[in-house]
């Protein structure tokens, strides 16, 4: 049964709004399985189902998907009805499509009277998870424009489509969809706003369709379509995803040439197209290259304070960062595929909410069985003083509202490189990097915040059960960050959830602005050379104890009970009831834990 809870469209007469509604579904649901859209129509099809996702989510809200199907009274019932009117004409007025927008559709007829629509291609794209065909048949039924619940409308082809006119035809739905959000209160709208984000980032989580990742990425990139910053950082999710996936399955490496030109590992992009829209069978993406930097040019290089892991230096006379990563013997071949495909997502242009740096090349060392990473610095650079790891950075009395900036922008990393595909598998917070501005410098609005960069990929990996999974070197003041079943010869492979245990972990260490050493001093003494893995066990149960004597025993009392809530759920790895979604909101799918922390710590303002 589809998440929006077939079962509460009740039986009785249907309001006109809900009619109104319906109308606008059955034309959605007419363009959508329209066949021969062209070579870009997986786009086009992604741009159209966002808005019919928008629409129905909307519709929930207005109380058009309730038992009765009324219209929640605070609404203004002849606004809505003419707004919905309007989108319906629009969607269904196929002459109006021709004449305004230069698009034409022509009816398909089906030579076997007894086809049944199970046979029929369904309206597929890559966000057919957030609203089914079985959805769609119900509310039709129940509105009324069809006696049998099996029934759908008869199948179009598109005779011309033109790319600009179909984004400007979305364009204007888009607008009717507005308004009709306009309608809400601003409570209801941030609340929409919010569970379509969740949609989007669960289907970029789940995804495993290239042409589908790049069709939604240009989907929200289009500013008629969806114009919000947050649908930026999901764009570029969905691109980083879709080249995670190809640079695993597509990349070859080249070796060094011996010359000043860099040589590459590159990948080409190809997927098979899944919708009845496609011209062809493959659809050819972008190419990406991880460039092999040559060691020689690495120089001056110099540990920066907290991470000997971590070094400026410079490259051909740029100043740089680098992260060096050992290459064991016995493994080599396959981390060194890993490190290929890491150098090409690292490399990428990220939206700035990844708070990350960009790859240059990867570059092997001669004299060690090492490579390194190495990363452009910032322009801005020369306005802040050099990167310092975030375990050094805790002194002092930042405002509460800079420390909660400072989690809610870390956990946002974390949660769009888990959505795009990829584990971390080392946070801790001498691998989150702060920039500040450096002395004697006036502090711009840009710059009053403690600005994090993630760093410490070396380990990083897709997130994926049949990746081997290496183990960072045992060392107790690095193994407090890590989750119980991380530590030691892994039983089993890393999973997300050990990720998001160890970022619980540095949200306590913010909150309370102290090491997590010293935090835990009370049951195990880090400073050892030797720490037996089973006193490092006792670590999990000890933060999760809210009473006198537990790790997160004051942390209410300093960040308030949605932070404390937030990084106990981190550490649990269990969502809380009362983050839970409202029985009446309608959640299209189960929610991604990082999505409500960063809902939940968005919306605290102090």
């Amino acid at each position: 049964m589809d998440p929006l809870s077939i079962a509460g469209l009740g039986l009785g007469a249907a309001s006109l709004a809900f009619q109104l509604f319906a109308g606008c579904i059955k034309g959605f649901v007419l363009l959508s399985t329209a066949h021969n859209l062209g070579k870009d129509g997986a786009t086009l099809l992604c741009m159209l189902n966002l808005q019919e996702i928008r629409l129905t989510h909307w519709a929930r809200r207005a109380g058009l998907l309730s038992v009765s199907h009324e219209l929640d009274k605070r609404l203004n019932a002849v606004v809505v009805q003419a707004v919905l009117k309007e989108l319906e004409n629009l969607l269904l007025n196929t002459e109006k499509l021709k004449s305004r927008y230069k698009l034409g559709l022509k009816a398909v007829s089906i030579s076997t009277p007894s086809t049944s629509r199970a046979e029929l291609p369904p309206v597929g794209g890559v966000l057919d998870v957030a609203i089914s065909d079985e959805t769609r048949r119900e509310i039709m039924f129940k509105a009324g424009l069809f006696q049998d619940r099996n029934d759908f409308p008869g199948r179009l082809r598109w005779a011309a489509v033109d790319k600009s006119r179909f984004e400007e035809y979305v364009g204007q739905i888009r607008l009717f969809v507005h308004e009709l959000w306009a309608l809400l209160d601003p409570l209801r709208q941030d609340e929409l706003a919010s569970g379509i984000q969740m949609v989007l980032s669960h289907v970029i989580g789940t995804s495993r369709q290239i042409e589908g990742l790049n069709a939604l990425k240009e989907t929200l990139q289009h500013s008629s379509v969806a114009p919000t910053n947050d649908d930026s950082s999901l764009a570029s999710a969905a691109e980083i995803k879709a080249i995670g996936m190809s640079a695993s399955t597509m990349a070859v490496f080249s070796p060094s040439e011996p010359s000043s030109n860099p040589s590459r590992v590159t990948s080409h992009e190809n997927s098979s197209s899944s919708t009845p829209h496609s011209t062809s069978s493959t659809v050819p993406t972008s190419s990406r290259t991880a460039i092999h930097l040559e060691s020689t040019k690495i120089q001056d290089c110099m540990a920066i304070q907290g991470n000997p892991d971590i070094n400026l230096a410079r490259y051909d006379r740029e100043m740089v960062l680098i992260e060096w990563k050992e290459l064991p013997v016995h493994s080599r071949s396959k981390i060194m595929a890993r490190v290929q495909d890491l150098a090409i997502l690292l490399s990428a242009r990220k939206h700035p909410t990844f708070r990350s740096l960009r790859c240059k090349g990867i570059a092997p060392d001669g004299g060690a069985p090492r490579i390194a990473f190495v990363f452009e610095l910032p322009d801005s650079i020369i306005s802040f003083q050099p990167p310092r790891p975030l375990r050094t950075q805790l002194r002092g009395n930042p405002s509460v509202t800079r420390r909660l900036q400072l989690a809610l922008r870390i956990t946002q990393s974390v949660r769009y490189f888990h959505m795009a595909g990829w584990l971390h598998k080392n946070l801790q917070s001498s691998n989150v990097l702060i920039l500040e501005p450096g002395d004697g410098l006036p502090v711009c609005p840009e710059h009053q915040g403690l600005e994090p960069i993630l760093a410490g990929f070396a380990f990083s990996r897709l997130d994926s059960a049949s990746e081997i999974s290496e183990q960072p070197s045992a060392d107790p003041q690095r193994d407090i960050y890590r989750h119980p079943e991380a530590m030691g010869e892994p039983s089993e492979s890393f999973t997300a959830a050990k990720d998001v245990y160890a970022l619980g972990t540095i949200l306590l260490e913010i909150g309370e602005w102290r090491s997590l050493k010293s935090l835990v001093e009370k049951i195990v003494n880090v400073g050892k050379p030797e720490v037996p893995l089973i006193q490092l066990a006792k670590i999990r149960p000890f933060l999760l104890e809210e009473g006198a004597k537990g790790g997160l025993a004051t942390l209410r009392f300093r960040m308030g009970d949605v932070y404390a809530s937030v990084t106990k759920m981190m550490l649990s790895g269990k969502i809380p009831e009362r983050f839970a979604p409202a029985k009446d909101s309608g959640p299209i799918v189960t929610p991604n834990l990082l999505d409500v922390a960063v809902r939940e710590l968005g919306r605290c303002i102090i």
